[in-house]
Protein backbone atom coordinates (compact mmCIF):
# COMPACT_ATOMS: atom_id res chain seq x y z
CA UNK A 1 0.00 0.00 0.00
CA UNK A 2 1.01 3.47 -0.41
CA UNK A 3 2.44 5.69 2.14
CA UNK A 4 -0.64 8.16 3.42
CA UNK A 5 -0.01 11.57 1.81
CA UNK A 6 0.28 14.87 4.53
CA UNK A 7 -2.81 15.82 3.28
CA UNK A 8 -6.32 14.66 3.53
CA UNK A 9 -7.34 11.78 1.47
CA UNK A 10 -11.25 12.86 0.01
CA UNK A 11 -12.62 10.43 -2.20
CA UNK A 12 -15.32 12.61 -4.43
CA UNK A 13 -17.20 9.19 -6.23
CA UNK A 14 -18.62 7.81 -3.32
CA UNK A 15 -21.94 6.67 -4.06
CA UNK A 16 -25.12 5.74 -1.85
CA UNK A 17 -28.50 4.67 -2.06
CA UNK A 18 -31.39 6.28 -1.11
CA UNK A 19 -34.36 3.87 -0.91
CA UNK A 20 -36.98 6.00 -1.83
CA UNK A 21 -35.38 7.17 -5.04
CA UNK A 22 -33.73 3.97 -5.85
CA UNK A 23 -37.61 1.93 -6.14
CA UNK A 24 -38.06 4.60 -8.75
CA UNK A 25 -34.97 2.75 -10.87
CA UNK A 26 -36.50 0.43 -14.14
CA UNK A 27 -35.13 -0.96 -16.72
CA UNK A 28 -31.49 -2.12 -16.67
CA UNK A 29 -31.23 1.09 -14.08
CA UNK A 30 -32.86 -1.21 -11.41
CA UNK A 31 -30.52 -4.26 -11.48
CA UNK A 32 -27.53 -4.10 -8.43
CA UNK A 33 -26.55 -6.89 -7.90
CA UNK A 34 -27.25 -7.75 -3.77
CA UNK A 35 -23.54 -7.23 -3.01
CA UNK A 36 -23.56 -3.65 -4.40
CA UNK A 37 -26.76 -2.53 -3.26
CA UNK A 38 -25.82 -3.87 0.01
CA UNK A 39 -22.80 -1.38 -0.31
CA UNK A 40 -24.77 1.58 -1.27
CA UNK A 41 -27.02 1.30 1.85
CA UNK A 42 -24.32 1.04 3.73
CA UNK A 43 -23.60 4.65 5.42
CA UNK A 44 -22.98 3.72 8.91
CA UNK A 45 -20.25 2.47 10.45
CA UNK A 46 -18.68 -0.12 8.52
CA UNK A 47 -18.27 2.62 5.28
CA UNK A 48 -16.51 4.42 7.81
CA UNK A 49 -14.35 1.26 9.04
CA UNK A 50 -13.99 0.21 5.11
CA UNK A 51 -12.71 4.44 4.96
CA UNK A 52 -10.02 4.00 8.10
CA UNK A 53 -8.99 0.36 6.33
CA UNK A 54 -8.62 2.25 3.03
CA UNK A 55 -6.76 5.80 4.40
CA UNK A 56 -9.61 7.96 3.73
CA UNK A 57 -10.04 10.82 5.33
CA UNK A 58 -13.58 12.10 3.98
CA UNK A 59 -15.69 10.34 1.38
CA UNK A 60 -18.26 13.29 -0.50
CA UNK A 61 -21.51 10.84 -0.82
CA UNK A 62 -23.31 11.28 -4.01
CA UNK A 63 -26.02 9.16 -5.41
CA UNK A 64 -25.71 6.05 -7.56
CA UNK A 65 -26.76 6.61 -11.37
CA UNK A 66 -28.95 7.69 -12.39
CA UNK A 67 -30.18 9.61 -9.50
CA UNK A 68 -32.96 12.25 -10.81
CA UNK A 69 -31.57 12.56 -14.55
CA UNK A 70 -34.83 10.09 -15.45
CA UNK A 71 -37.63 10.89 -13.19
CA UNK A 72 -39.93 13.92 -13.91
CA UNK A 73 -43.24 13.93 -11.82
CA UNK A 74 -42.65 14.71 -8.37
CA UNK A 75 -38.78 15.11 -9.06
CA UNK A 76 -38.04 18.70 -7.50
CA UNK A 77 -39.68 17.77 -3.90
CA UNK A 78 -38.53 14.23 -4.66
CA UNK A 79 -34.87 15.59 -4.56
CA UNK A 80 -35.79 18.14 -1.70
CA UNK A 81 -36.49 14.96 0.40
CA UNK A 82 -33.41 12.63 -0.82
CA UNK A 83 -31.02 15.43 -0.48
CA UNK A 84 -32.35 16.57 3.27
CA UNK A 85 -31.80 12.61 4.42
CA UNK A 86 -28.79 13.26 2.80
CA UNK A 87 -27.51 16.20 5.35
CA UNK A 88 -28.74 13.89 7.98
CA UNK A 89 -26.37 10.78 6.91
CA UNK A 90 -23.64 13.94 6.76
CA UNK A 91 -24.45 15.16 10.55
CA UNK A 92 -23.84 11.47 11.73
CA UNK A 93 -20.02 11.61 11.02
CA UNK A 94 -19.46 15.19 9.69
CA UNK A 95 -15.76 15.53 9.59
CA UNK A 96 -16.10 12.39 7.66
CA UNK A 97 -18.50 13.04 5.13
CA UNK A 98 -20.12 15.52 2.74
CA UNK A 99 -22.00 15.60 -0.08
CA UNK A 100 -23.07 16.76 -3.54
CA UNK A 101 -26.68 17.27 -4.15
CA UNK A 102 -29.14 15.46 -7.06
CA UNK A 103 -30.55 17.70 -8.88
CA UNK A 104 -34.32 17.40 -10.51
CA UNK A 105 -32.99 18.00 -14.56
CA UNK A 106 -36.36 17.62 -15.31
CA UNK A 107 -37.03 21.34 -14.27
CA UNK A 108 -33.61 23.35 -14.51
CA UNK A 109 -35.00 26.39 -12.50
CA UNK A 110 -35.83 24.53 -9.56
CA UNK A 111 -32.62 22.46 -10.34
CA UNK A 112 -30.50 25.36 -9.56
CA UNK A 113 -32.55 26.84 -6.72
CA UNK A 114 -32.10 23.62 -5.25
CA UNK A 115 -28.23 23.63 -5.73
CA UNK A 116 -28.57 26.42 -3.60
CA UNK A 117 -30.34 24.82 -1.06
CA UNK A 118 -27.90 22.92 -0.57
CA UNK A 119 -24.86 24.66 -0.58
CA UNK A 120 -26.00 27.20 1.59
CA UNK A 121 -28.17 25.48 4.15
CA UNK A 122 -26.95 22.04 4.12
CA UNK A 123 -23.52 22.53 3.26
CA UNK A 124 -23.32 20.52 0.49
CA UNK A 125 -20.09 20.97 -1.86
CA UNK A 126 -21.92 20.95 -5.46
CA UNK A 127 -23.73 18.24 -7.19
CA UNK A 128 -24.02 15.17 -9.46
CA UNK A 129 -26.10 14.94 -12.81
CA UNK A 130 -25.61 11.26 -14.10
CA UNK A 131 -25.09 10.87 -18.20
CA UNK A 132 -28.03 11.91 -20.11
CA UNK A 133 -30.76 13.86 -18.83
CA UNK A 134 -34.66 13.12 -20.14
CA UNK A 135 -32.74 11.84 -23.05
CA UNK A 136 -30.52 15.74 -23.29
CA UNK A 137 -27.04 16.27 -23.42
CA UNK A 138 -26.45 18.14 -20.41
CA UNK A 139 -25.00 21.00 -22.04
CA UNK A 140 -28.22 21.42 -23.91
CA UNK A 141 -29.02 25.53 -23.05
CA UNK A 142 -31.92 24.56 -21.30
CA UNK A 143 -29.41 23.04 -18.55
CA UNK A 144 -27.89 26.55 -18.64
CA UNK A 145 -29.40 27.91 -15.36
CA UNK A 146 -27.80 25.14 -13.67
CA UNK A 147 -24.49 25.56 -14.82
CA UNK A 148 -24.86 29.61 -14.19
CA UNK A 149 -25.92 28.73 -10.43
CA UNK A 150 -23.16 26.12 -9.67
CA UNK A 151 -20.96 29.14 -11.32
CA UNK A 152 -22.36 32.11 -8.75
CA UNK A 153 -21.99 29.75 -5.83
CA UNK A 154 -18.22 28.70 -7.00
CA UNK A 155 -18.88 24.98 -6.66
CA UNK A 156 -18.78 21.68 -9.06
CA UNK A 157 -21.15 19.81 -10.81
CA UNK A 158 -19.52 16.57 -11.31
CA UNK A 159 -20.60 15.11 -14.71
CA UNK A 160 -20.90 11.16 -14.54
CA UNK A 161 -21.61 8.59 -17.06
CA UNK A 162 -24.67 6.35 -16.71
CA UNK A 163 -26.36 3.95 -18.93
CA UNK A 164 -27.40 4.82 -21.87
CA UNK A 165 -31.22 5.97 -22.06
CA UNK A 166 -33.14 3.45 -23.99
CA UNK A 167 -34.29 3.47 -27.61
Amino acid sequence: MLKKPQCPVIAIEEHYSDAELTALFTGRDAFAPPHVMKALENVGEARLKDMDESGIDVQVLSHSAPSLQKITSGAVELGRRVNDRLAAIIATAPTRFAGFAVLPTSDPAAAADELERCVTKLGFKGAMIHGLAHGHFIDDERYWPIFARAEALDVPIYLHPAMPHER
